[in-house]
């Protein structure tokens, strides 16, 4: 299969809950991209962009696995569902940085 519509889904508190959109089109290929705090209005824009014919959507590294598998049934396996993951050393540093902010 030859990818030409891409998804990025961003779980983030800041975002308004109804969410952010905007695509960045390349030459025969687009990245669309939705951020929003509201996991509701994630599964549904991720629904959306099904219906919308999209290949493929990963999810940042904010969602936790019962947001995964929220948005894994309500799209029911029609297209891959990928996640950004952090290795051990990395994690580590994300959870220092999440420290430093509430300091």
């Amino acid at each position: 299969m030859v990818l030409r519509k891409y998804a990025f889904l961003i779980k983030a508190g800041g975002y308004p809950p109804a969410g952010l959109r905007t695509t960045l089109p390349g030459d025969g290929f687009n990245s669309t991209i939705f951020a929003s705090g509201d996991i509701d209005a994630l599964v549904a824009e991720a629904m959306a962009m099904v219906a919308e014919g999209m290949q493929l959507i990963e999810l940042c590294g904010g969602f936790n696995d019962e947001d995964y598998a929220r948005i894994s049934d309500a799209i029911g396996g029609a297209i891959p569902l990928g996640r950004v993951g952090f290795d051990e050393k990395n994690t580590a540093l994300l959870m220092q940085g999440r420290q430093r902010q509430r300091s």
